[in-house]
């Protein structure tokens, strides 16, 4: 698999992951369950972010004569 078709793969696995947590906290959870979606909600989206600052650091250099 190439380094692009990975980075598409890790992508759309996070964002389905932040969908379904989304899902989740629509939903009656105990105060421990919350907190614990929540926070891997938190994680799923800075792992995104820093994937696509990764993504575009890297178009940026390969651009940069």
């Amino acid at each position: 698999m190439t380094m692009a078709r990975n980075m598409d793969v890790q992508c759309f696995a996070y964002r389905a992951n932040i969908v379904r947590y989304r899902k989740i906290l629509t939903t009656y959870l105990t105060t421990e369950e919350r907190r614990f979606v929540e926070r891997r909600l938190s994680e799923e989206q800075a792992a995104l972010t820093q994937l696509l600052e990764n993504t575009a650091a890297t178009n940026k250099s390969n651009y940069v004569a």
